[in-house]
């Protein structure tokens, strides 16, 4: 590895840092900037600003790639429509795609893949038939990453106050979420201020749930509403499509002593709200007494307490399978594997979820720790994490399968895995 492209990063100085520690091992560093917001923590080496068209990015990133000789890209999320781009070309060309992403083990750990992560990971179609052969991981030197809720929060505003300051800059940006820029920074102060104010209001919900309920919760975690899992890796249009389906799924099935418990996404507090769609279908259904809505409830807790958990494909899901809840899954995951996850359709889970095979487990916890996961942050501990990336590819590099581009797109999920029709 000679020379490096960085495209998109996580919010705040990650990619800064990074491109330091590269620099510093005698690697080339080209940074492409895509609105004002990345200017805030330019990166060592070459910074340059893309202030084209999304339909001109193809052709003025190959061209790019081949006058300085890139062998490496990284990025954050593979399904942003850049990012896509990148990842056809790279695999095209032979060029080394690493992609970063929130930890699939949380806290304390963060996701780096070659190829692509989640759906589009390279050990996503073998993962069954390779987890038998997977040896166990010394966890010895684990260390705790301490809270970064607040810094994230600044981050956010300072990102997005600075990409809409210098939107002429970047007239043409498209950006993954397809909202106004200054909504975010407002978004993120109204997450904060709905996180405290429901602290209180939870705790007492949870509490009646578990006193009320035990042995009779099925958890549903939403994900963000502009989750690309969901978007790009799943059937459904939206959150709220999703919310529908599996609610007249559990009205239907659900046997009449079992509850329905919807958590609400940490980094969704001040973007949306499903309370009134909730309250409204639940009625229709006449399950009103039955579904019930938190945000801050505290999800080890309520594990104990639980029949199963239904999600799309969050990584929630392996949270559960660590506490060996039964978890069916609606969408594409790495973890929706034989023996893990229930496969006879949402209809049939709630009545008969299957049990998490825990050896079966224990194997896929050491491989996404050998493979996929570093302990570490975006948001801190940054020499400490930069130098098991370093590790981590000198270690895989030349073991990873390659991925390949599907000829034509198909359907991102299958009968089986939702078990009815969904309906808008």
């Amino acid at each position: 590895m000679q020379s490096v492209l960085l495209l998109q990063g996580p919010l705040g100085p990650f990619f800064q840092y990074f491109s330091r520690f590269l620099a510093k091992k005698g690697i080339k560093v080209h940074k492409i900037h895509f609105n004002a917001g990345e200017g805030c923590w330019p990166c060592a080496g070459s910074n340059v600003g893309y202030r084209g068209t999304l339909q001109d990015w193809p052709a003025f990133l190959a061209d790019y790639v081949k006058r300085h000789g890139i062998d490496a890209v990284f990025c954050y999320s593979d399904c942003r429509e850049y990012h896509c781009a990148a990842r056809s070309l790279c695999l095209d060309q032979d060029i080394d795609f690493w992609v970063f992403e929130e930890g699939y083990l949380r806290p304390d750990y963060i996701t780096l893949e070659k190829g692509g992560v989640n759906a589009h990971s390279p050990w996503y179609d073998n993962l069954a038939q390779m987890l038998p052969t997977v040896e166990k991981v010394d966890e010895s030197d684990h260390f705790i990453i301490s809270p970064t809720f607040r810094r994230r929060i600044y981050y956010a505003i300072r990102y997005y106050l600075s990409m809409q300051l210098g939107g002429r800059i970047y007239p043409h940006y498209r950006h993954h979420r397809h909202r106004p820029y200054w909504t975010e920074a407002i978004a993120w102060l109204k997450g904060w201020a709905t996180k405290y104010r429901h602290k209180n209001i939870d705790l007492g919900l949870q509490q009646n749930l578990i006193d009320r309920h035990s042995g009779h919760l099925f958890l549903l975690p939403l994900q963000v509403a502009d989750d690309f899992q969901i978007r790009t890796h799943s059937d459904f249009e939206d959150v709220a499509h999703s919310i529908r389906v599996i609610l007249a799924s559990f009205a239907r099935h659900a046997d009449a002593a079992d509850v329905l418990v919807l958590k609400h996404h940490p980094m969704d507090r001040g973007y949306s709200d499903y309370q009134s769609l909730l309250c409204r279908e639940a009625a229709r259904l006449g399950v009103a007494d039955r579904v019930f809505y938190g945000y801050e409830l505290s999800l080890p807790e309520l594990y104990h307490h639980c029949k199963g958990v239904v999600t799309v494909n969050s990584t929630v899901g392996i949270s559960a399978l660590i506490h060996h809840i039964p978890t069916i899954t609606l969408g594409k995951a790495l973890y929706d594997v034989p023996g893990l996850t229930s496969r006879n359709g949402l209809d049939a889970f709630w009545r008969a979820p299957a049990p998490v095979d825990k050896a079966l487990f224990r194997q896929f916890r050491h491989f996404l720790l050998r493979y996929t996961q570093l302990n570490g942050s975006f948001y801190g501990e940054y020499d400490k994490t930069c130098q098991q990336i370093w590790q981590r590819m000198g270690e895989l590099s030349h073991l990873y399968p390659q991925p390949v581009l599907p000829s034509e797109p198909g359907p991102a999920v299958c009968s089986r895995q939702i078990g009815l029709q969904p309906q808008p």
